[in-house]
């Protein structure tokens, strides 16, 4: 009883909720009141990420902490990568892998300025030349990357809830495949509702163009019982499934890999 007394007088004053409208949409970054340091960044009222701006390390949302999860497993320890992020949002993953792997190179593609400038500001984002945003349509700025440039690129990027057409096509996949060396890695965040057309819908597409394809997210989801978001893993080498169960069953709540 004393501790909580003690953590009731020490608590910092609320922070108050940062609002911009973009011009694709309106954000907001709002603060934990029992945690400053970790921020949400909302999206037209839906959560888009979120990011400790003390400790990068830490990934407080499910799909974020399986894809780290990944960058754990599919190279050895510390080792450099090079990733290309879709999706800029609160840019917790291109923070996470320049935390744990700092010689890897970042490339993060971000269609609206507003959120890299909230980012900037709000959000502890410091670009270098081994963290790089780069504004535009992704769709248009990948091919501009060139062939075989990217140990994993992650898809995080959405229109409202979905993502975008222009990255839900096989023309997208193809190009992603085309910026990934030989054993590269595909990570692809879905959010859908049963039935699931869209994690299937991205699921065929991926297995049409790459030898191993596989999905993370908790039980409820994968089995089409429950809304959420499914991370899908493509590739032409072996996935590190072994590592990605373990994590996954050892999660709370724990989630599967199928």
């Amino acid at each position: 009883m004393r501790q909580r007394g003690r953590e009731r007088r020490s608590r910092a004053p609320r922070r108050a909720p940062v609002e911009l409208r973009t011009p694709f949409q309106y954000a907001e970054v709002v603060a934990d009141p029992f945690r400053p340091s970790l921020r949400t960044l909302l999206l037209d009222g839906r959560e888009a990420g979120q990011v400790d701006v003390e400790d990068p390390r830490r990934l407080t949302f499910a799909y974020m902490r399986r894809i780290a999860d990944l960058v754990d497993a599919f190279r050895p320890a510390g080792a450099a990568i090079d990733a290309l992020h879709v999706g800029g949002g609160a840019f917790a993953l291109a923070r996470y892998v320049a935390a744990t792997r700092p010689a890897s190179r970042n490339d993060v593609i971000e269609l609206d300025p507003g959120v890299v400038q909230l980012a900037r500001e709000q959000l502890g984002l410091r670009t270098s030349p081994r963290l790089r945003v780069h504004l535009g349509d992704a769709a248009a700025l990948l091919p501009a990357r060139g062939e075989r440039v990217a140990d994993l690129v992650i898809g995080d990027a959405f229109d409202g809830p979905d993502v975008p057409a222009q990255l839900a096509t096989a023309a997208w996949v193809e190009q992603v495949r085309r910026a990934l060396k030989p054993a590269g890695v595909y990570a692809l965040n879905v959010v859908d509702v049963p039935p699931n057309l869209a994690v299937e819908h991205h699921a065929a597409l991926l297995r049409e163009r790459f030898a191993q394809v596989a999905r993370i997210g908790p039980p409820g989801v994968l089995r089409a019982r429950s809304p959420g978001n499914v991370v899908l893993l493509a590739a032409d080498v072996p996935l590190p499934l072994a590592a990605l169960r373990r994590a996954a069953a050892a999660a709370v709540p724990r989630e599967l890999v199928a």
